[in-house]
């Protein structure tokens, strides 16, 4: 998942049709602007923190996958080594 290039919506600030624009436009434009020439000006300080947390989601996800990954073919090992060392019991 790549949180700048996802699709958001943010509300016109003048009250007019919503602003259709990305994480990572709010999190790098300067301004943004709705149809109707209303727009938001964004303080850097704000979009830095923005984008540090970004960065921090993205590599939690990574981290997050990772870690599935290993414990899925952990709980495959596990599952195949209870099985295999199973007494069989056959009825006749």
């Amino acid at each position: 998942m790549d949180l700048y290039r996802e699709k958001t919506e943010i509300p016109c600030p003048g009250g007019g049709r919503a602003i259709k624009t990305t994480y990572g436009d709010i999190a790098k434009k300067s301004n943004l602007k709705s149809s109707k020439g209303h727009a938001y000006k964004f303080k850097s300080s704000d979009q830095s923190k923005l984008r540090r947390s970004m960065d921090n989601m993205a590599k939690l996800q990574k981290e997050f996958e990772k870690d599935m990954a290993k414990a899925q073919k952990e709980f495959g090992e596990n599952l195949s080594t209870v099985i295999g060392n199973a007494d069989v019991l056959l009825k006749r």
